[in-house]
């Protein structure tokens, strides 16, 4: 190094290798707030939009948006390089887990708090939809939105991941930072109590 010591790289300074998301890690475990800014820009939109997934609420999103990157400022100096734990994905839970929180804290405006099943059936197939049929539909969709209500928060996340995103039970659990077995208990919870919420619009099997 020619002599020269070697010190700490601050806000100012620049490397080749400023752009390798590693490297800016690394910096902003430092302390480098330079670093962390370009952390929170690179991931801002996804971790944004992961929020919105589960609130259907812009500003409540923000405000997720904003818990998580606090969390993960505080947790910066836990996080371990691993081939199976990106940045991402670390950062993904802390999102999750936010978000639960978030939503056990506003349950009392749940009306309003709808995750977005579409590709959840609303009603047995129909080969007469006259306009009767048209508004018990529309009756028995709105039953069904209400029915999801009954899970807490994370049932509903875990519900959505399995059911609407086609995550495998490992994927879950890695995403969650739980045991498989956790998961499907909730997946097995979840059924039971959707299954006891609609069994007067279905019928019982």
């Amino acid at each position: 190094m020619g002599g020269k010591t070697f010190l700490p790289m601050n806000d100012e300074q620049k490397t080749p290798d400023m752009n390798n998301e590693e490297q800016t890690i690394l910096l902003a475990k430092e302390g480098s707030t330079d670093a962390f800014h370009r952390l929170y820009t690179s991931h801002w939109e996804r971790v944004w939009r992961l929020a919105l997934r589960y609130t259907r609420s812009g500003p409540d999103a923000e405000d997720i948006l904003q818990e998580t990157f606090v969390r993960a400022f505080e947790k910066l100096h836990t996080y371990r390089f691993h081939r199976a734990t990106t940045f991402s994905s670390w950062l993904n839970t802390i999102c999750l887990n936010c978000t639960m929180d978030y939503l056990r804290r506003r349950k009392r405006r749940r009306s309003s708090r709808h995750l977005s099943f579409d590709s959840l059936p609303v009603h047995p197939a129909s080969t007469d939809p006259g306009p009767d049929r048209i508004a018990e539909d529309s009756l028995t969709g709105k039953r069904i939105q209400e029915s999801l209500q009954v899970l807490s928060p994370r049932q509903r996340i875990i519900f959505d991941m399995r059911f609407n995103q086609h995550m495998d039970i490992r994927e879950i659990a890695e995403c969650l930072r739980c045991s498989t077995s956790n998961i499907k208990t909730q997946i097995f919870r979840s059924l039971q109590k959707l299954r006891e919420t609609l069994e007067p619009i279905w019928g019982k099997p």
